[in-house]
C-alpha cells in the first residue's frame, strides 16, 4: 500500500528521515501543478532522481556539463552501432578513454542532488511513497547517503532565503557596475568564480550563466550574490519570470546505451581527442594582463579572436580593472 500525504503536512526533509532511518526502499513521487519529480531509494540510498519526467540520455548529460563534447558521443555511438551494440554507451566512453569511469560516476551523482535540492523548495504539492519500486532499467544509479542529502538541502534553503533578498529569480542580467565598490579591491576569486565572471556580459541571465559554466544554478546563483555584495556586479535587468524558487525543470540520468541514427562507420572516423580545458588556480587575483572573454578560461591568456564590442564593454571592464589594480 502506497504512503500518500502533502508537502505542508509533511516536508521532504521529514520524509527523507524517514526514509534513511528505515532503510526503504522505493520510490518518491512528488507532484504539484504542472510539475513532477521522482526519487528512488535502495535500502535507505538516494540511488537515482528526475524531473519533469524527461529523460536525459547519459552522452547528453556529459556535454551538457562540458565533460566531453557532441563528436566524441557521436564517435562512442558509431562503434555502438557498427561493431559493439550490447555495450552501453557509459563503457565504450571509458574503454575508448574519452572519460573516466570515475567521472561519469561524479557527474550522475551531481545531477541527481542537483535535482534533489531542487526540491526542498517545495513547499506545496502531493507525495506518494511506493515501496520496492525500482529506477527504470536503463538509468544510471549512484548511492547517495540520505543524511548529508538532508543537512546539505537545508542549508541551501537557508542561503537561497538570503540570495532573494539581491537575486528576485534566475532570470534577472547581471552586467558589471560603473564604478566598482572598494571592497572589489585586491579581490581574489576562486576557479568556479573566475568561470562565472568571464561570463557576466549584461546580455546573459544567470540561468544561461549556469547553463555556459556547466554550474549549478544554485552555485552561480550564491557566486553572483558574493559579487553583488562586493560592488562588482549590479542586476541590469529583471524580466517577469519564474521565480527562484527550485521549480525549473531538471531531467534524469537515463539511456547509458541508448541508440541513435548514425550517418558513418565507426572505422571511417577517428577518435576525437579530449578536450583539455584550462583552469585558474585557486584564489587566482585578477590581473589586468588576463583575459577574461567568452572564449578564454579566467587567468589563462586569450588564444582566440577578442569579443566584439557589443557583447562586452571594453571600457566598461577597463575602468574595473583599473579600480581592482589600484589598491
Amino acid at each position: 500500500m502506497a504512503l500518500v500525504g502533502n508537502l505542508k503536512d509533511f516536508g521532504l526533509a521529514e520524509f527523507l528521515y524517514l526514509v534513511d532511518r528505515g532503510y526503504k526502499t522505493g520510490r518518491l513521487t512528488l507532484q504539484r501543478p504542472g510539475d513532477r519529480a521522482e526519487l528512488y531509494f535502495q535500502t535507505g540510498k538516494l540511488v537515482y532522481a528526475s524531473h519533469f519526467g524527461q529523460e536525459e540520455r547519459l552522452g547528453d548529460m556529459l556535454v551538457r556539463m562540458g565533460r566531453i563534447s557532441q563528436e566524441q558521443v557521436n564517435y562512442a555511438l558509431r562503434i555502438q552501432h557498427t561493431r559493439e551494440p550490447n555495450k552501453p554507451l557509459g563503457a565504450l566512453l571509458v574503454s575508448n578513454n574519452i572519460i573516466s569511469t570515475d567521472e561519469i560516476n561524479k557527474c550522475v551523482r551531481l545531477q541527481i542532488e542537483d535535482i534533489t535540492y531542487g526540491l526542498f523548495n517545495w513547499n506545496e504539492g502531493d507525495f506518494k511513497f511506493e515501496q520496492d519500486v525500482q529506477p527504470p532499467p536503463e538509468s544510471l544509479t549512484i548511492p547517495l547517503s540520505v543524511e548529508n542529502i538532508i543537512m546539505e538541502g537545508t542549508r541551501r534553503i537557508d542561503e537561497w532565503t538570503r540570495i532573494r533578498d539581491r537575486i528576485p529569480n534566475l532570470d534577472v542580467v547581471v552586467r558589471f557596475s560603473d564604478q566598482p565598490h572598494e571592497k572589489a579591491k585586491g579581490v581574489n576569486l576562486t576557479p568556479d568564480e573566475w568561470r562565472v565572471f568571464a561570463r557576466i556580459n549584461g546580455l546573459h541571465s544567470i540561468r544561461q550563466i549556469a547553463q555556459l559554466t556547466h554550474l549549478s544554478e544554485f552555485d552561480v546563483a550564491r557566486i553572483l550574490y558574493g559579487f553583488l555584495s562586493a560592488g562588482l556586479v549590479i542586476i541590469s535587468k529583471q524580466p517577469p519570470q519564474a521565480a527562484l524558487n527550485g521549480s525549473y525543470p531538471r531531467t534524469g540520468l537515463a539511456s547509458p546505451n541508448a541508440s541513435r541514427p548514425v550517418t558513418a562507420p565507426a572505422s571511417a572516423v577517428p577518435p576525437p581527442s579530449v578536450p583539455q580545458r584550462a583552469q585558474a588556480p585557486a584564489n587566482a587575483q585578477y590581473n589586468p594582463g588576463y583575459a577574461v572573454g567568452m572564449n578564454a578560461a579566467p587567468g589563462i591568456p586569450a588564444q582566440s579572436a577578442p569579443l566584439p564590442p557589443q557583447t562586452f564593454k571594453k571600457s566598461l571592464i577597463r575602468r574595473i580593472i583599473d579600480a581592482i589594480s589600484r589598491r
